[in-house]
């Protein structure tokens, strides 16, 4: 038999999982595409863990079983970049799963644009026992705004909130790391995206000092260097069991995730990739604001600077400005309506369908 050489590499980074380890591990078996090679990064688990990946081992060669040390999930993540052979990284939460094409069809989007470095597919979400999240299950655990929030992230967001790509489209670079100006990630999670493994080394390592935040700054860096290709199906699958590190109360996390966006957008405007004004770049930066002042006064504030902004660029650039208040219904000044139509308008930094 003739051994398949890997194309991508699948980091599963595990720490005391084993309750969702044989759904994680099936779910890599029932892939379409069979050119991949695992990568199991245990932190000294205790659960069984272990002993159960090393069975898995025995019967599948894809898998490469390594005991780290207890450093955190990013920790772990760092140890795993440094081991990817492939030309493709994709990293496999263990408490989550995908579908069995999932795999295959992001390398075809990749393969379809030369110019992505990442592939980003939309993402079911669901419960500890594998039903889909819903409202009802997670009203207990937080506001109704919050979960209603959690559950639009389903599909990966656009500067548009009410427009939603029904194709595979390309997104140019900065276009996802400038949607990361609205105070949150583009996507849900890491689980649903695979990456060219040159430019995820390229984007450093992952931050172990910042907690949960480490994700948003290693994907700002990420999407502010190349393009990305977005595969409007639910390929991924997220599994909501109320542990995860980034749905934990963390009051420095806005201060960090501020700080993270400053360094970036430092690095867009010399690029000169697009003409940000410098009203652009402060428009950018309030949901920032926003998020730091948490108070009505706070958010009265943020909604008259918001106002200022808005105003400026009616001024300096009044037709796309105003094509784009239009289109989203003349809402503006707050965290999910920002003002980031009005840029990506006003640079023309639209998304293209590539079928």
């Amino acid at each position: 038999m003739v051994k398949r050489v890997a194309r991508v590499s699948i980091l599963l980074p595990s720490l005391n999982a084993r309750k969702f380890l044989e759904e994680r591990v099936d779910s890599l078996s029932r892939q379409t595409l069979a050119d991949w090679k695992a990568i199991v990064l245990d932190s000294q688990s205790t659960d069984g863990s272990w002993e159960f990946f090393q069975s898995v081992a025995n019967t599948d060669c894809r898998f490469h079983l390594h005991q780290i040390p207890r450093e955190g999930l990013y920790g772990a993540l760092n140890r795993g970049l440094e081991l990817v052979t492939t030309e493709f990284v994709h990293v496999a939460t263990c408490d989550d799963s995908m579908t069995p094409e999932f795999l295959a069809q992001m390398l075809d989007a990749l393969e379809q644009c030369p110019e992505a470095g990442i592939a980003a597919c939309d993402v079911s979400l669901i419960d500890r026992n594998g039903n889909p999240l819903s409202e009802e299950t997670l009203i207990d655990k937080m506001s109704k705004r919050s979960a209603r929030n959690l559950l639009s992230l389903d599909i990966v967001r656009t500067a548009f909130p009410n427009e939603t790509p029904r194709q595979t489209n390309l997104r140019p670079v900065p276009h996802d790391c400038l949607l990361h100006f609205g105070g949150r990630s583009v996507y849900l999670s890491l689980n649903q995206l695979v990456v060219q493994t040159a430019l995820a080394r390229a984007a450093a390592s992952f931050d172990t000092t910042i907690g949960s935040v480490a994700d948003f700054k290693w994907l700002l860096r990420l999407t502010g260097s190349t393009g990305t290709v977005h595969v409007p199906k639910k390929l991924a699958i997220w599994r909501y069991h109320g542990d995860q590190l980034s749905l934990q109360p963390d009051p420095s996390r806005a201060r960090s995730r501020k700080l993270a966006a400053e360094s970036t957008l430092r690095k867009i405007s010399e690029s000169k990739l697009i003409p940000l004004t410098a009203n652009d770049r402060a428009a950018l930066l309030l949901p920032f604001e926003i998020e730091e002042l948490r108070s009505i006064f706070g958010g009265l504030l943020a909604w008259c600077k918001s106002l200022v902004r808005l105003i400026r660029m009616l001024v300096e650039r009044p037709s796309p400005t105003w094509r784009a208040l239009r289109r989203v219904g003349l809402r503006f000044g707050t965290r999910r309506h920002t003002l980031l139509p009005m840029i990506f308008e006003a640079v023309n930094l639209a998304p293209r369908n590539v079928e």
